[in-house]
């Protein structure tokens, strides 16, 4: 179904996809999935390398009203695609807008949301992902969506007993309904009907308190009309969205306004810790990109970077940046910096104190350093985590196998070095200390 979706929309149509990216593994996938999968032959998906491109080639196509999604990655040259997505959706409302990501945190979607972006895309993504988020762009999926999209044209149109007949008729198939009622509230709002815009922006909230759309909307009708609950919703928001520096400001701002100036000054440096973690994020890619870049060849640079890296992300480090600490201890282990890995793994394990990858390497990196009883007892640590772990991997077999081997134990060695011959038999190491530990065990 959401091959023929994106293949009807592509296909003999003028329709096409803007990328706005650097990154040549996702140009690879996006182009795989729409000539391979779906079976598009036109050449329908244009590359940019940079934002003025882009917005160049966005403009032309609305001018001549060839409808195009716009997939943008979030840092473009190691800065931030808001403004330029701000910009896209005020002057094109109606541009579909897919941000890419290497994260999906949830304060980071619903901030992307709130920018009008229509879908996200977390990287690495399979091609079935990515033309799963093409069709629903494309075409949100139920009955709902397609009366709300003929809503929203009568409401452009000024023809606002229409989108009040609509929204009934949503609310007739979907009693309660978010989409429905914010509709309604709009209509209402367009004829002059404040208080019963406000009832249903009210209602809309309370059917779904986490859709940030209703207490914008509440916001901005209470903004000139009553500071004390124009405050409140946008506190509301902002506990939802806590990256949009510019509303904290706005709070500030409020606040500064009614003279209560240390709470004013708490959501201003909310806004700057905001803004500041933002930049950091920006470092922090840059620096994956360095590390990336020398990883192979310069472990002293690859260390360098991906310990930046790691500093950028501040308090914000998760168990999904397990591979970066990861990546920081080989680049130390191939500088005989055993010691240092070791540290760099113990600071991992504030953020996952359960995982075994991490044992794992803290006991090669003592095994480095000849510290053979300190490398068994992390060992057995993370077997005890995991006795299971080494199964799929001809190497962490190996491995396993060369630690109780040097530590002595050759009968235990070859349970996991028989994995490994039997995973990959041509794994000459694995092979040949197999052969030197069944000896030893005889």
């Amino acid at each position: 179904m959401y091959d023929r979706i994106v293949f009807e929309f592509l296909d003999k149509t003028e329709n096409v996809l803007l990328l706005v990216s650097e990154d040549p593994l996702f140009v690879k996938v996006l182009r795989m999935a729409i000539n391979k999968t779906v079976g598009v032959k036109r050449d329908c998906v244009h590359v940019f390398s940079d934002l003025p491109a882009a917005s160049k080639s966005i403009r032309e196509y609305g001018a001549r009203k060839v409808p195009a999604i716009l997939l943008v990655e979030r840092l473009v040259k190691g800065r931030p695609s808001t403004e330029f997505i701000v910009n896209v959706k005020n002057l094109f409302p109606d541009q579909k807008v897919i941000v890419l990501v290497s994260e999906t945190r949830k304060e980071n979607i619903a901030y992307f949301y709130e920018l009008g972006v229509n879908n996200v895309i977390a990287k690495p993504a399979s091609m079935n992902n990515v033309i799963e988020k093409l069709a629903f762009t494309i075409k949100p999926q139920g009955k709902l969506s397609e009366l709300m999209d003929v809503g929203k044209d009568f409401l452009n149109k000024g023809d606002l007993k229409q989108v009040l007949k609509l929204a009934e008729k949503i609310l007739a198939l979907k009693p309660g309904s978010p989409a429905g009622l914010m509709l309604k509230g709009d209509a209402y709002l367009e004829m002059g009907r404040r208080e019963d815009a406000i009832e249903a922006y009210l209602e809309a909230h309370k059917s779904s308190t986490l859709y940030l759309e209703p207490l914008k909307r509440l916001a901005n009708v209470y903004k000139d009309h009553d500071q004390e609950l124009y405050l409140e919703y946008l506190k509301k928001l902002d506990r939802l969205s806590p990256l949009h520096t510019e509303r904290k400001c706005e709070i500030g701002k409020v606040h500064a306004g009614k003279g209560e100036f240390s709470t004013a000054e708490k959501y201003f440096d909310q806004a700057i810790d905001a803004a500041t973690q933002e930049a950091m994020s920006i470092i922090g890619v840059i620096a994956e990109n360095i590390a990336n870049a020398v990883g192979d060849t310069s472990p002293e640079l690859a260390e360098k970077y991906l310990a930046k890296m790691i500093e950028s992300k501040g308090k914000n480090l998760t168990r999904e940046d397990l591979i970066y600490f990861n990546r920081l201890g080989i680049a130390l282990r191939r500088q005989g910096k055993w010691r240092e890995a070791i540290a760099n793994y113990e600071k991992a394990q504030s953020v996952a104190p359960d995982d075994e990858g991490l044992h794992y390497n803290i006991a090669l990196a003592y095994l480095d350093g000849e510290k053979k009883r300190e490398a068994m007892l992390a060992l057995r640590k993370a077997l005890e985590i995991n006795p299971r772990f080494h199964l799929r991997s001809a190497n962490v077999s190996f491995n396993l196998g060369k630690v109780f081997s040097e530590c002595g134990d050759a009968r235990t060695a070859v349970e996991y070095l028989e994995n490994a011959v039997k995973l990959d038999p041509e794994h000459a190491e694995a092979v040949a200390l197999l052969e030197r530990c069944r000896t030893r065990s005889r």
